[in-house]
């Protein structure tokens, strides 16, 4: 993603919410560390669905009906969006590589 295109949304673990959303990767890094948090930080397209932009990046395509069906668009993630496991406010596992 364009670095200017994109926020990080920390979703703590268990959490059914995102509890923090920033602009830029090292903001939510020094955040998770300071208050030594668990979850998942995920990098999101700004002012564009998850869904339209795996669409326009070539990393999903539909295949029926139910690809274009409210429910399956409002509950989309791509595997293609890059996100970073934290464990007690340490990088656990880059989850993009």
């Amino acid at each position: 993603m364009n670095k200017a295109n994109q926020v990080y949304v920390f979703n703590g673990q268990k959490s059914g919410f995102a509890s923090a959303v920033f602009s830029d990767y090292q903001q939510a890094e020094a955040w998770i560390q300071q208050n030594y948090l668990s979850g998942i930080l995920t990098e999101y397209p700004l002012n564009e669905s998850c869904y339209d932009w795996a669409k326009e990046q070539g990393h999903f395509k539909e295949k029926s009906a139910i690809d274009r069906a409210p429910v399956f668009i409002a509950q989309f993630v791509s595997a293609y969006q890059r996100n970073w496991h934290f464990e007690h406010g340490a990088l656990m596992e880059n989850m993009d590589a």
